[in-house]
């Protein structure tokens, strides 16, 4: 008789089956844009199109995207500066020679590929000062740079964290979650703290080394501490909220929001940053 029951329940569920066939939405290439500007330096502008998540992706895929030929502009409203391509041959990197950013100005970025017109605008703001570094050991010689950070109340402020070794780093590194704004902390002094981003040309290294994430003893390091606005913040906080879905079943899916007036064919940001730069050499013991 249990059997029958065990044979019955077998024959229930197969018949309840159903074949679910999804059907993709059909895929739109855009424009993926990489800007910035900041205090005393040039627009930097990374172009390429983007690749279908299901599409077919070999080590040729990354150069094939880059973007050549295109015409790009920043101008502060008195000056325009037609940017460079760095290799003409690959594309992808564009740089300003003329202008470099100065605080309290507003910038609007023009990016012109296949005849389409892409514009975005930011402002350098007063920059924020950390108030002190110091290291704290966590693992042997390794550790965190934590800051104490005296926020200005009352004016909804947005900042984004890099750091840097000296020697040893490139590139001002930002880890992940970098961005943040003032909701819970306006007016309040507090103490905070980041892990060591990745290179940008190093990823693999990064995720092979062992100190991943750590700062050392022995190290010298230059934190580049940067207000941003609050739509650049958005694009930044999206950004990494969306990276972290991607991985987590369990969350909810999150639209990056970018800062282009008109964003159908382009994702991406133009920011303008303010940085303040600060230095701290860990002791060796």
């Amino acid at each position: 008789m249990k059997k029958l029951i065990y044979l019955s329940l077998i024959i229930l569920f197969c018949n309840c089956r159903k074949d679910v066939k999804l059907k993709l939405p059909e895929y739109k290439q855009k424009v993926v844009v990489e800007a910035s500007i900041e205090t005393n330096g040039p627009a930097i502008v990374f172009l390429s199109y983007s690749v279908p998540y299901f599409g077919n992706f070999d080590f040729t895929a990354p150069e094939k995207a880059f973007i050549k030929g295109a015409f790009v502009t920043v101008s502060d409203g008195t000056t325009t500066d037609t940017l460079k391509e760095l290799d003409p041959s690959q594309g992808y990197i564009y740089v300003g020679l003329k202008l470099k950013g100065v605080e309290g100005k507003t910038y609007h970025l023009n990016v012109v590929v296949n005849d389409k017109s892409y514009t975005a605008s930011s402002t350098i703001l007063t920059p924020a000062k950390l108030d002190t570094l110091y290291f704290k050991g966590e693992r042997d010689s390794l550790g965190f740079i934590w800051q104490r950070f005296a926020e200005p109340a009352g004016q909804g402020d947005c900042y984004r964290w890099f750091a840097k070794r000296k020697t040893k780093d490139q590139f001002y590194a930002a880890p992940f979650s970098s961005a943040f704004d003032d909701k819970f902390i306006d007016g309040k002094t507090f103490d905070f703290s980041y892990d060591r981003g990745p290179q940008p040309n190093e990823i693999q290294q990064y995720r092979d080394d062992p100190e991943q994430g750590y700062f050392k003893r022995g190290d010298t390091v230059i934190v580049k501490f940067c207000k941003i606005g609050k739509k650049e913040y958005t694009f930044w906080n999206t950004y990494y909220q969306n990276k972290a879905s991607n991985s987590n079943p369990f969350s909810a899916p999150s639209n990056v929001k970018g800062t282009f007036d008109d964003d159908r064919d382009v994702f991406g940001a133009f920011v303008a940053y303010s940085p303040f730069f600060d230095t701290i050499i860990i002791p060796k013991k």
